[in-house]
């Protein structure tokens, strides 16, 4: 009987991390994922709830909700200034240039 050799997901991701076009859109998925969770972290540091994060903003908690899951499409400067704001926190962005390749795993 042949062995069945498994594949793990790092392995998948590597080979898919190949391709220009899924690698895009996977770090800007990641880069947006880093963003929502440190919206949750002060969030909840703050001893907050959506609910009343909600109420600051004069926006419902389910867009609050989205908003945590990355599932809006919503998320301009803008809005992450406002957000940062009403949880009494200080937006700092820091561009750099990209490293020649993303370690997968790490971050």
């Amino acid at each position: 009987m042949k062995r069945m050799r498994l594949t793990t997901h790092r392995q998948v991701l590597k080979t898919f991390l190949k391709e220009p076009g899924f690698r895009q859109g996977y770090e800007e998925e990641l880069e947006k994922l880093r963003i929502v969770d440190a919206i949750i972290n002060l969030r909840q540091r703050q001893g907050m709830t959506q609910k009343t994060l909600a109420r600051r903003l004069k926006v419902s908690q389910p867009f609050i909700a989205k908003l945590e899951k990355a599932e809006t499409h919503n998320f301009t400067l803008d809005t992450l200034i406002k957000v940062v704001t009403a949880l009494n926190g200080e937006l700092v962005i820091h561009i750099k240039p990209r490293k020649a390749r993303m370690a997968i795993g790490h971050g």
